[in-house]
């Protein structure tokens, strides 16, 4: 295997990997990084029906077809009301999303990486990444598939990209600082034996501690979590099994739709914060794709379709970079910060929807948050 890149790749998730696909198919030589090697439970089932153009213009909607998901309808919002509010997906040019096993999902996009001549390689974490002459040295720990060895090696590019999600690991290499904007994390569990024949949905249900999502996953499975604030979440131990339980009852439509399911893994608690990942510079040859660049509230249900796009845009910014022209970076960062100015506006105007909690401390501070934005555009 090659140790020279055009592009090193961190993370292959779907920004990652479909940042990989598009580089390599444009002539790139492209190594891709992921620590895990795809063997451990994902979230984030649902896509939004945007996500068809994506994929087919990457080349990969009839391996996506392939894995038979199930479609998606809309969205059920008991939001700011307990009357439920439907949103169909039906309205738009692509009929409707779906609703996917996540790790299937990924796992897709990073075989059609592999596919193109991306040279993935799983189990490898960087545990260090300099800058050097003529880009950037990086060395890895890669594991055995037994966890049991590992082995140490070094691997040169001209250009780093950090796709690790929401922990944006290259950051401390590169001088980036990472600015929270919550502090959100979903507390998720799983149940099998479900018909999900007529749960072809969405669904979001305010509580006293947050709001709770729901949706159904292939194979008669349904995921259910609660989404709040971390610091909530600890001081509840709202994570342990009789109390993730006794919460879910009071969301009464969540809990109804995985009433006589067998819980199969979870209460888990995954990090769901918000974050914009700032440069100190614009001109240093590296890049953050997806949620390591922006990462935004789950209540969007737009974080796969952000992923692919960004992607794309990060695949063009690079191209750029290889030719010479570092102020492409600049023009990329100003796409970033107008998009999180835009999250942060539409975020302040849906939390604002919801009334009936004034004395929780989960709403309390979105209610905070977007009096804030408001006073500071003002």
């Amino acid at each position: 295997m090659s140790t020279d890149f055009d592009v090193v790749i961190l993370g292959a998730g779907p920004a990652g990997a479909a940042t990989a696909r598009w580089l390599q198919q444009w002539g790139c030589r492209v190594g891709v990084m992921e620590r895990s090697r795809f063997d451990t439970l994902r979230v984030g089932e649902s896509l939004a029906p945007a996500v068809q153009p994506l994929l087919a213009d990457l080349g990969v909607w009839p391996q996506f077809l392939a894995m038979q998901p199930l479609p998606s309808y809309g969205t059920r919002s008991l939001w700011g009301d307990p009357m439920p509010q439907v949103h169909s997906h039906m309205v738009t040019p692509w009929g409707c999303g779906w609703h996917v096993d996540r790790l299937a999902f990924d796992r897709m996009l990073a075989d059609a990486a592999r596919e193109a001549g991306v040279d993935l390689r799983c189990g490898t974490t960087v545990i260090r990444c300099d800058e050097s002459a003529d880009g950037w040295e990086l060395q890895l720990q890669k594991r055995n598939c037994d966890g049991l060895g590992q082995l140490m090696l070094r691997v040169r590019a001209k250009v780093v990209i950090d796709a690790t999600g929401r922990a944006a690991c290259l950051a401390p290499w590169v001088s980036a600082q990472r600015f929270l904007l919550d502090h959100l994390v979903s507390i998720a569990a799983q149940f099998t034996g479900i018909d999900n024949a007529r749960e072809g949905y969405v669904m979001v249900e305010t509580t006293n501690d947050g709001w709770w999502y729901s949706a159904p996953v292939p194979d008669g499975r349904m995921m259910a979590m609660l989404m709040t604030d971390s610091d909530l979440c600890g001081h509840s131990n709202l994570a342990s099994r009789p109390m993730w339980h006794s919460r879910l009852e009071s969301a009464v439509a969540t809990c109804r739709r995985a009433a006589g399911g067998v819980l199969s893994w979870g209460p888990r608690v995954v990090s769901a914060i918000s974050q914009r990942l700032r440069r100190a510079e614009q001109r240093r040859p590296w890049l953050a794709v997806g949620d390591a660049a922006l990462a935004i509230d789950p209540i969007s249900g737009s974080g796969v379709v952000r992923a692919l796009r960004s992607a794309r845009a990060a695949a063009e910014t690079v191209l750029a970079l290889l030719e010479g022209r570092a102020e492409r970076i600049e023009q990329y960062e100003t796409e970033q910060d107008d998009e999180c100015t835009n999250y942060l506006r539409e975020r302040a105007l849906y939390y604002g929807i919801e009334h009936r909690w004034t004395k929780s401390a989960f709403w309390q501070r979105r209610v905070a948050a977007a009096a804030q934005l408001t006073s500071s555009t003002v």
